[in-house]
């Protein structure tokens, strides 16, 4: 077997694992503070709340994992290529911002390929005649990804499932934490 293969299995059965693991426990955290008879009525609120509303980041961030895991199961084969632009759009919508969409340029055999970013960026990390690692599908090399662009991508998701992640734990240790604040002077 393929040692890529074999690493986006495990990442695949590890992403799988924590998808549904995570939100369980958490919806344990929940029914567990809202059992406990030593908080009132509002803190059982918060603190539950605090344990599901992250959820909504851990998912986020948890779909952005998974695009970059399905990304790089498909894209196996390391080249190097150009940035031959990096187009610009305007976003419509509170603060206008620009989106930027970088094209790269790479040689598969004899054929030359110019693919386009399918994802926009609120900056752009690459520059024009930059030349940077790219993966590609051996069977179909428009499908690509950039390992320098992925960067990002991946402290994102980082980022996301760690807010999902630590803010069910201080909604299920709340009531330590309220007891620890109270005793600082």
């Amino acid at each position: 077997m393929n040692s890529k293969t074999d690493s986006w299995k495990n990442a695949r059965k590890r992403w799988y694992f924590f998808a549904a693991f995570w939100p369980l426990l958490c919806f344990i955290f929940a029914g567990i503070i809202v059992s406990r008879p030593d908080r009132g009525t509002d803190e059982r609120i918060a603190d539950a709340a605090f344990t599901l509303f992250p959820l909504i980041f851990f998912a986020v961030g948890m779909r952005i994992r998974w695009r970059l895991l399905k990304e790089r199961s498909h894209a196996t084969v390391l080249t190097k290529a150009v940035v031959v632009a990096v187009d610009s759009r305007l976003g419509i919508g509170e603060g206008n911002k620009r989106s930027y969409f970088p094209q790269y340029e790479f040689r598969v055999g004899e054929e030359q390929y110019r693919v386009k970013s399918p994802s926009g960026y609120g900056d752009s990390n690459v520059k024009t005649g930059q030349q940077v690692d790219l993966y590609y599908d051996p069977e179909n090399p428009k499908l690509f990804y950039v390992p320098i662009m992925q960067r990002r991508d991946n402290r994102w998701a980082l980022l996301l499932c760690g807010v999902g992640i630590v803010f069910p734990l201080i909604g299920l240790l709340a009531p330590q934490l309220r007891a620890l604040v109270s005793t600082l002077p």
